[in-house]
Order: C-alpha cells, then structure tokens, then sequence
C-alpha cells in the first residue's frame, strides 16, 4: 500500500474523505484501521477527521485483509474506519474503505506478452475497481474477455487469498492477474488448473506462473506431517477467519485415527505462539496465508486441513484453503 500510495503527493489525493464523512454521520469518536502501508499516512488521515470535529483513535495491530477487524477498538468508538479493502464481514458500526490505485494498462505489451485470446482478468479490490473499463479496452484491441463475479465479493473479476470463486466456472483458456506480486496468481492457477500471467501495470512486468515451486514447498510439509503423532489446531478470533467448527471436525478426524489434538485459540497466529507449544505439527484454520506464506517463519510444519486430510490419506488431490 506504501508502495501505491507513494504515486500521490499527498495521501489525500487518492483518497475521498467527503464520502467517508457522510457515511459515519453523527458519530463523534471514531476509530481508524489502516493496513501497515497506509499506516505511515496514519498522522495526515487522523487530522483530516479532527478537522471535522471527530475525536479519533488510530488501531496499531497489524490489518490483513477484509477479514480482520479491529473489534476491541471497535467497543470503545462510535465508528470504525477499516482502510484498504471492500466489505467482507457484516459487523455494524463498521464503514469500509477500499483503497483505489489508478492505473492504465499497456495493451500492447499485452498483446506481445499473452498469447491466449479468450482471458478471464482477475486482481485484488484496488485493481478490480477499474476492471470494467480495462475489459473494454482489451475488448478493442480482440481480447475475448471474461470478468466473472465471485461469491461474498463486492467487484466483478475481484479475488481474495482465500477466494477465486470468480473463476468457478470460467471458459477462458488463459487467467490474467493484475496487481502487485504472484500469491494471487499462483492461488489463480492451482484453483483454475489454467495457466496464468501476473501483470503489474506499475512495474510493467508480466509473468507466466510456474507453481511448481510452491507445490513442491506444501508437499514437504505434509510429508512432515505425515511423520507426525501430535496436532495442534490453531483457531483465530478474527471475526472473519474464526473457524471453531473446522477445528472441531479436525481435531475428531485426527483423535479417530490415534493422533493426539489440541485446539488453540489466539488473535494472531505467529512464531512465538507456536514456540510456546511442543506439538509436532500445527493445522492453520486462520487465513491461509499462514501456511503458504509464512511457513519459512515456522520451526514446526503449518498446513491447512486440506493438507492435513491429504497426510491421513482420506483426500488424494491438491486444493487450496479457502475461508
């Protein structure tokens, strides 16, 4: 978010305040959520809701997504402001705001780039918002275009970490991501079984992804804990990443079969909570992200439970975990 809020002079430019005022209404104390890169901006957006009048408190925890809302900053104001993303969870008193880049693509080096003609275009909510005018452009240069709408998801064409369902039912015969880095993407390609090019319109890089990299990294873990004899089923309590009753189904899955299990329950999922514990391998049911991009962090395996169904044998294929 730093990186794309860097292109304005002031954070102000990119962002409308006007709109966010008349959605708090009568409010008077509000609280600000900001995802770590806006959180530099934290001083200039606080003064722009002091110079309404609102008496404001800035959230310090860490903003991962949609899914993670402050709610103990939420009990003591009136309002809160979640920065940097669409709606996700049906909390009240909570006015989310998604965080919008200005781009234009270069169609050209699209066209030099991907072969495929029948696309299906994909990206996180700061780059679906546009992505209906960058359908009609690539329309115009003879893209077959396809901008499928996904379940639990504001935008056509937008995806989460933990949700491609706008690609269930595509026909495309290639998926472009566009946006910063290559989680999504990869995410794109093992969810479609498609092949899949990440394009950045700030860098103007496109890269056809390999997952084979990635998958070989979720098959070691697995095969370490397939030599493992304890579990500990690790439980967020973030409102949108609490999955009590995955764990539960786990942790009688894996006691059905002999192995020790345990549910733990935390806000944040991290090194030092594990570290705490001696299980020999850990069941993520928070966001997915843990597992696949934190693993490194880890001294112990961190799967998800479709990766756990795979060790115990009562799964065969690979799929992602989707919240």
């Amino acid at each position: 978010f730093q990186r794309m809020a860097s292109r304005f002079s002031t954070i102000s430019d990119s962002i409308d305040f006007s709109s966010i005022f008349s959605r708090i209404g009568s409010a008077k104390t509000v609280g600000l959520q900001l995802p770590d890169g806006l959180k530099y901006y934290a001083g200039e957006i606080a003064r722009r809701f002091r110079e309404r009048g609102y008496e404001v408190v800035i959230s310090g925890k860490p903003s991962y997504g949609a899914c993670d809302i402050d709610v103990a900053l939420l009990e003591i104001v009136e309002v809160l402001v979640h920065f940097g993303h669409t709606k996700m969870v049906n909390l009240d008193r909570v006015v989310y705001v998604p965080y919008n880049v200005n781009y234009d693509i270069d169609v050209e080096l699209l066209k030099e780039k991907i072969p495929e003609r029948r696309i299906a275009i994909i990206g996180t909510a700061s780059y679906a918002w546009k992505f209906e005018d960058v359908a009609r452009e690539l329309k115009s240069a003879g893209f077959d275009v396809e901008l499928g709408r996904g379940r639990g998801v504001e935008l056509r064409g937008q995806v989460l970490g933990c949700n491609y369902s706008c690609l269930r039912n595509t026909s495309a015969d290639a998926v472009v991501f566009i946006g910063d880095g290559t989680f999504h993407a990869m995410g794109a390609s093992i969810y479609c079984g498609k092949k899949v090019y990440a394009y950045s319109p700030l860098s103007g890089e496109v890269r056809e992804i390999d997952t084979s990299e990635f998958l070989r990294k979720r098959y070691t873990a697995i095969s370490r804990a397939m030599m493992s004899e304890s579990f500990g089923i690790l439980v967020s309590t973030k409102p949108g990443q609490n999955r009590t009753s995955v764990a539960r189904k786990l942790q009688r899955m894996a006691m059905s079969r002999g192995f020790s299990a345990e549910i733990i329950v935390s806000d944040e999922i991290t090194p030092a909570l594990i570290e705490n514990f001696r299980f020999d391998c850990y069941i993520n049911t928070a966001c997915p992200r843990i597992a696949y991009d934190d693993q490194f962090r880890f001294t112990k395996p961190v799967i998800t439970p479709q990766e756990f169904e795979i060790a115990i044998g009562v799964r065969e294929d690979y799929t992602l975990d989707f919240l």
